[in-house]
């Protein structure tokens, strides 16, 4: 993985991705920027993105926990007690009564996006960018500092990297930074390469039926 791979990767295949709904988006920016004006004053704008990473992690680790949170089937007071008895204990007042807000007002289905929406704040204040990169193998301390380099000059902002080693992309590697996706995995330009080779052959094959259908007409 040199730096000219990581230049190309990230200019040539670039592509914008969206998760939720412009209206979900929206109520997630107004609580998770409620969240976040309100740690600031308190410098524990850190810490609160640490805990959620935390409630990230049990939901992904836990999806029927998530599905749970989102059912308009379990009533309020039901998740009330159920959130007393997971995060009372472990989490600050602060984020304990952001969760409580989302449950009150029959949102708590988004607590796993508004982490992802609150961490883009504060990352933002602090000129940092949360990247996730997949490759097929471990990379090398060297080939991490020459990836932090490379990112760091493209988006303009300092990158966080997390790495996850996925073998099913063959080689290369895959790029997942803020709402944009860069894929520079060796499958991904398999199925480009065979993409062309099924286009050129079927437009051969046409030229061939054109031809000699027009030689059969003179």
């Amino acid at each position: 993985m040199s730096l000219s791979d990581i230049d190309s990767n990230i200019a040539e295949l670039a592509k914008q991705y969206t998760v939720l709904d412009d209206g979900s988006q929206r109520i997630i920016q107004v609580y998770s920027a409620a969240l976040y004006q309100a740690s600031l004053p308190l410098g524990l704008a850190d810490n609160v993105q640490a805990e959620l990473l935390e409630i990230s992690s049990l939901l992904k680790t836990n999806p029927r926990l998530e599905t749970l949170f989102a059912s308009p089937v379990i009533s309020r007071d039901e998740k009330t007690r159920l959130l007393k008895l997971i995060f009372e204990a472990k989490c600050s007042p602060l984020v304990v009564n952001f969760i409580f807000v989302l449950n009150e007002h029959d949102r708590l289905g988004l607590l796993g996006a508004s982490v992802h929406a609150y961490q883009v704040l504060n990352e933002t204040r602090k000129n940092q960018l949360q990247v996730q990169v997949i490759t097929s193998v471990k990379v090398t301390p060297e080939q991490e500092i020459a990836l932090q380099k490379a990112l760091q000059m493209k988006l303009g902002k300092q990158p966080v990297l997390s790495y996850t080693v996925d073998d099913s992309i063959v080689g290369g590697l895959i790029i997942k930074a803020g709402d944009w996706l860069w894929d520079g995995s060796l499958r991904n330009r398999l199925q480009s390469l065979r993409n062309q080779l099924i286009e050129r052959s079927t437009y051969e094959i046409q030229s061939r039926r054109d031809s000699f259908s027009s030689s059969e007409g003179n």
